[in-house]
C-alpha cells in the first residue's frame, strides 16, 4: 500500500499544494496520466473516492490493520465511512512511517514560543489578546484591520485566518461581500465536536498489556466498527456510548512533562455533538448543553473505558482539567461548534469546495486572502494554505515581470553590438 502511494505521491501532494485553478487541474491531470497511465490514474481516483473502511476490507484480512489505522481517520475529521478516507489512511501511514509525529520538549506551548521567536527575529509585531472588529475595504481593496482602539494599515495585503462565516458575516461589511463569499458562509457546515482531558497522575499508567507502557499514543476502540457507530451517534446529537479514546502518554517521550515518578495523560475525544440532545447509553442526563454535570458524567465514562485496559488508573489521578466543546469554542473562535478541524472534512467541503467560494484563497476582494483550516488543503499542521498565499504574494507582479523582460531584451541587444 505504501509503495503504491509513493508512486501516487507527486499527484496527491501536488493537488494538496496547489490552488486547484483550472490550469492547475489540467496540469495535475496531464502529469498523472503520463506517470500512471489510464489504468493507474483510474485506480488512484477510485481509492480517493473510497472510505477507509472499504479500503481496509478490500486490501487486508484480519482485524489488526482495521484496529490500528481506522481510528486515525478521526484526526483528519473523517469517519470510517466517509469518502476520501481510502486515500487519507495511506497518507497518514506514509507520513508517520517516513517522518513520525513530533513532540515538543516541555509542552506544546514551547512550539508557539518558538514561532513567536522566529517572527520577532524578523521584525514581525505580534498583538495578543485583541479581537479584530472588522476589515476595512476601500474602493474594492482591503486597506486596514480594526481592533478595539487601533487601526492597522495594510501595505500589501490582509491575510485572514478565520472561520468562513466569521470572515464573510462579521469581519466584512455586508455591502462589500461578494456573492461567492455569502454562498460559502451559508454552506459552511461544522464537523463533529471534540473534547480534551488533561490528567496529572501519581505514577505512569500501567496497562494490562505492558507493551503499551512505552507507546506514546494509544487508541482505545474496536476499529471501524466502534468508531463508525460513535461517529453516527455524535452526528445524531447523542453522546456516544462507546467512544474512541485517544490517549497520549507524553512522558514516554518527554520526561520533563512531570516530576520524577509522576506522569501526565492527555485524552482526546473526537466523536461528540456540540449540543448533546441525548445519551446513546441512556445513563447521562442532557439538556442540549455541556453543563458541569454532563461533562463530569462523560469524563467518568471515559475513565471507566480506559480503566478496563489500565486497572487502577482512577486512583492515580491527582488532578484533571476538562475542555468540552463549548470551552473549546470560547477559547478559539475558529473552533465553530466545538469543531477543531475548520468544518466538516467530507468531500463536499474539501478540495475545490473548501471554503467553497470558487476563488481559492482569494476572496474576490482585492488584497484580502483567506487561509487556515477552513480553506484548502484543510486542517493539519503543515501550514499549506499560508504557504500557497505566500507564494502568490512573493511572486513578481505582472508589471515587474514585464520590466524584467524589457531589461533582458536590452541587455541582449547591447551584448550583440
Amino acid at each position: 500500500m505504501l509503495a503504491e502511494l509513493e508512486s501516487w505521491s507527486p499527484h496527491v501532494f501536488g493537488a494538496l499544494g496547489s490552488e486547484l485553478r483550472p490550469f492547475d487541474l489540467a496540469r495535475l491531470g496531464a502529469s498523472m496520466a503520463r506517470a500512471l497511465g489510464k489504468d493507474g490514474s483510474i485506480d488512484m481516483l477510485r481509492v480517493s473516492a473510497q472510505s477507509g473502511r472499504a479500503l481496509i476490507r478490500e486490501r487486508f484480512r484480519g482485524f489488526e490493520v482495521d484496529h490500528l489505522w481506522s481510528p486515525w481517520l478521526l484526526h483528519a475529521g473523517l469517519s470510517p465511512d466517509h469518502a476520501t478516507g481510502g486515500l487519507m489512511l495511506p497518507i497518514m501511514a506514509f507520513t508517520m512511517h517516513a517522518a513520525g509525529l513530533p513532540v515538543v520538549t516541555g509542552g506544546a506551548d514551547n512550539f508557539v514560543t518558538a514561532f513567536a521567536r522566529v517572527l520577532s527575529e524578523r521584525g514581525v509585531t505580534v498583538i495578543l489578546g485583541e479581537s479584530v472588529r472588522n476589515i476595512e475595504i476601500r474602493s474594492g481593496r482591503a486597506v486596514a484591520v480594526h481592533l478595539a482602539g487601533e487601526r492597522l494599515s495594510a501595505t500589501r495585503a490582509v491575510i485572514a485566518s478565520a472561520a468562513t462565516p466569521r470572515l464573510y458575516e462579521t469581519l466584512l461589511d455586508a455591502a462589500v461581500v461578494p456573492s461567492a463569499g455569502k454562498r460559502a458562509a451559508d454552506r459552511h457546515r461544522p464537523g463533529r465536536a471534540a473534547m480534551q482531558l488533561h490528567f496529572a497522575l501519581d505514577r505512569p499508567v500501567r496497562w494490562s498489556d505492558s507493551r503499551l507502557d512505552d507507546v506514546p499514543l494509544v487508541h482505545i476502540g474496536s476499529g471501524a466498527s466502534s468508531t463508525g457507530v460513535a461517529c453516527a451517534q455524535a452526528e445524531s446529537g447523542l453522546l456516544p456510548a462507546n467512544p474512541t479514546i485517544v490517549v497520549g502518554q507524553q512522558c514516554v517521550l518527554d520526561p520533563s512533562r512531570a516530576p520524577a515518578g509522576k506522569a501526565t495523560l492527555w485524552v482526546q475525544l473526537q466523536e461528540l455533538p456540540c449540543a448533546p440532545e441525548g445519551d446513546a447509553a441512556g445513563s447521562i442526563s442532557t439538556d442540549g448543553t455541556w453543563s458541569t454535570g454532563t461533562t463530569s458524567a462523560y469524563v467518568d465514562r471515559v475513565l471507566d473505558s480506559i480503566e478496563r485496559y489500565a486497572p487502577g488508573l482512577r486512583s492515580t489521578v491527582l488532578d484533571s482539567y476538562s475542555i468540552p466543546p463549548t470551552a473549546l469554542t470560547a477559547a478559539n473562535a475558529n473552533a465553530v461548534g466545538g469543531d477543531p478541524y475548520g468544518g466538516a472534512a467530507e468531500i463536499d467541503q474539501s478540495l475545490l469546495w473548501r471554503p467553497g467560494t470558487g476563488t481559492g484563497h482569494r476572496t474576490g476582494i482585492d488584497g484580502l486572502f483567506h487561509i487556515g483550516a477552513f480553506t484548502h488543503p484543510g486542517p493539519g499542521l503543515g501550514g499549506g494554505s499560508g504557504h500557497l498565499v505566500a507564494q502568490q504574494l512573493l511572486a513578481p507582479s505582472r508589471r515587474s515581470r514585464s520590466m524584467d523582460r524589457v531589461r533582458s531584451s536590452l541587455e541582449k541587444f547591447r551584448s550583440t553590438k
